[in-house]
């Protein structure tokens, strides 16, 4: 056990700074699909090593299938791997298609998050590393908005101001696509915001990468991950909100978050408003008693801001795209075009589901079941774009449709558990859960991939491993500070 114990905190630490932080910087191409390469075989060869090393030094099993989450993936597993064997396309089914996520990624997805979940850390350094990384992240992403070609990611004279308009895609940061970017730095930001609201006093040093994480999710404009960070600080009410100093801090962060996610909607003149009031938060918490029950008070307060929220979507009729398909929606107007063409792109995957239902085609496979590629005229270049669909655009949906309806049941089985541990457990546990769940909210609308879907798989490891004293042999620990 302590031999497996130091060579996952040695994983876990590689995971979080030199895996995410890694890119082809001097590959002579470059580009997004350079970038997908690399972090999918760099994957492949830093799991595949920590495997080797752990294994021999298994932990003990006892409990080992209590745990729903450990239940679920192994299922999960199970599904993926029949599906693999009876698809048409083995080679890219065990190895990977056009989004370098084949079963071979899975299993190694798995097989991390059920010894992960098993293994007992010290009391050191994981999460200060990783919000180190993601300072750097942020800096990096902040170049590359001001212009520069990091990576090479940009046709040579283009950058980030030209996404959509001159070259198909988004792409930003080290991760390549702006989709897993933004996925990445809502988890992050979604744990440094429920460390703090856990822990207060010294944790609010976590506070620039939670406020450089919702800014540029902003300036990505990437609806999804900032949605659900801005949704999992709004259910952290519940089990946060419960004393007045818990109040103030939940305040605190809310406006932060809100003034910086949503300051191209709000405007400059509110946003700073609502950064004054986040210091103000912050200043006087250490002011407020710690006493008093506020439970009553958090869930008014929650009623409040859901009844707001619906009724902003339901007036809203600005420039802001995705606030202003959310109305149209709860009004019962679909049309194809929202949500940059996911709801044309899910109708067509979905036509697809009956011709290969109960084990679908195998893992990543999607841009050969033939599925009609979106097109749309674009007005402001005077030409028609074609986007050919090789990814659902929904994680669950890509698992149903690539995997089956037994593989979907599981992984969204987990995004269940991952919510239902932000509410019910506690400590660590609970601020990992709370990040898995944030992860989980924006796969509705995103794409699994090598370089973002191993955070979720570590923080759900680290939630299920933290639940119970005893628990699979197992001494809780925290592993976030």
């Amino acid at each position: 056990m302590a031999l497996g114990s130091r060579v996952s905190r040695v994983y876990l630490f590689a995971l979080g700074t030199a895996f995410l932080l890694g890119a082809p910087y001097f590959a002579a191409g470059g580009g997004y699909g350079s970038v997908a390469d690399f972090k999918a075989w760099a994957y492949v060869l830093l799991t595949g090593l920590f495997l080797a090393v752990s294994l021999p030094d298994l932990p003990g099993v006892r409990g080992f299938f209590r745990s729903p989450e450990r239940c679920l993936a192994l299922g999960y597993l199970a599904f993926c791997l029949l599906s693999a064997l009876c698809s048409p396309w083995k080679r890219e089914a065990f190895l990977g298609g056009s989004r370098r996520e084949g079963f071979l990624h899975i299993a190694l997805y798995v097989s991390a998050f059920l010894l992960l979940s098993c293994r007992e850390f010290p009391k050191k350094g994981l999460l200060c590393a990783f919000a180190a990384s993601m300072l750097l992240q942020d800096l990096l992403c902040l170049l590359q908005l001001g212009g520069w070609n990091a990576l090479g990611l940009y046709p040579a004279g283009l950058g980030w101001a030209d996404a959509g308009v001159r070259y198909p895609g988004a792409y930003l940061g080290t991760l390549g696509n702006a989709g897993q970017t933004g996925a990445v730095l809502a988890a992050g930001a979604a744990l440094g915001a429920l460390s703090i609201l856990e822990h207060g006093g010294r944790r609010f040093l976590l506070l620039p990468m939670v406020a450089l994480n919702a800014f540029l999710l902003a300036e990505m404009d990437v609806a999804g991950p900032l949605l659900a960070l801005l949704g999992v600080l709004l259910l952290a009410l519940i089990p946060y909100g419960k004393t007045p100093g818990g109040l103030c801090r939940w305040g605190c962060l809310a406006a932060l978050t809100l003034a910086l996610g949503c300051w191209r909607i709000l405007g400059p003149g509110p946003a700073l408003g609502l950064t004054v009031l986040a210091g103000a938060c912050l200043l006087g918490e250490k002011r407020i008693p710690g006493t008093g029950d506020c439970r009553r008070f958090s869930l008014l307060l929650l009623g409040l801001c859901c009844l707001l929220i619906l009724g902003l979507a339901l007036s809203y009729k600005g420039w802001y795209a995705p606030l202003r398909e959310a109305g149209a929606l709860l009004r019962g107007e679909v049309s194809d075009g929202m949500g940059s063409g996911r709801v044309y792109i899910w109708r067509q995957v979905l036509k697809a589901l009956p011709e290969r239902f109960w084990l679908g085609s195998g893992p990543d496979t999607l841009a050969f079941r033939g599925l009609a590629p979106y097109r749309a005229f674009d007005p402001a270049l005077g030409r028609e774009t074609v986007l050919e669909i090789d990814a659902a655009h929904c994680e669950y949906l890509q698992t149903l449709v690539c995997c089956g309806p037994g593989a979907a049941a599981c992984h969204l089985g987990l995004g269940v558990c991952a919510a239902l541990g932000f509410f019910r457990k506690k400590g660590t546990a609970r601020l990992c859960a709370g990040a898995a769940f944030c992860y989980a909210l924006q796969a509705l609308f995103g794409i699994s991939m090598c370089a973002s879907a191993p955070l979720f798989w570590v923080l759900l490891a680290l939630s299920v491993r933290n639940t119970k004293k005893g628990g699979a042999g197992i001494r809780e620990t925290d592993a976030s500070q």
